[in-house]
């Protein structure tokens, strides 16, 4: 598999300058932290891009975890509903009622998602 073309092409080119002790030490580490290589931080760090990869967050949290099957649950039965009307079902009265419904649940669930993630995380 081939490699995506980089946004300035090639990397042929060098560009080297000295640094103290101090300096690399400082500058390795939060490459390190960064999660990326040193040629990739310094270049991000030159050109004013961010010099940190956003986090892959893995969490455990059962009430964040439940909140979102219930959100997956309630977009499955909209997308049913959905195929339904498209495939030119009738929109009744109970149909009707059964939309108000989930979107109602889909709110609070939403509501319930956020404060379960304020409080694990807190305000961002």
């Amino acid at each position: 598999m081939s490699k995506p073309k980089e946004e300035f092409g090639q990397r042929n080119r060098f560009i080297r300058f000295r640094v103290s002790e101090e300096m690399y030490e400082l500058i390795s580490d939060e490459a390190r932290k960064s999660g990326l290589s040193l040629s990739d931080y310094c270049r991000n760090a030159l050109l004013n891009r961010p010099t940190t990869k956003l986090p892959i967050i893995i969490h455990d949290e059962s009430a964040i975890l439940q909140e979102l099957r219930n959100i997956n649950k309630l977009g499955s039965n909209l997308n049913q509903i959905a195929r339904h009307l498209n495939q030119g079902g009738e929109a009744t009265k109970s149909l009707a009622e059964e939309i108000r419904k989930v979107l109602t649940l889909l709110n609070i669930y939403i509501n319930d998602f956020n404060r379960a993630v304020e409080k694990e995380y807190g305000r961002s």
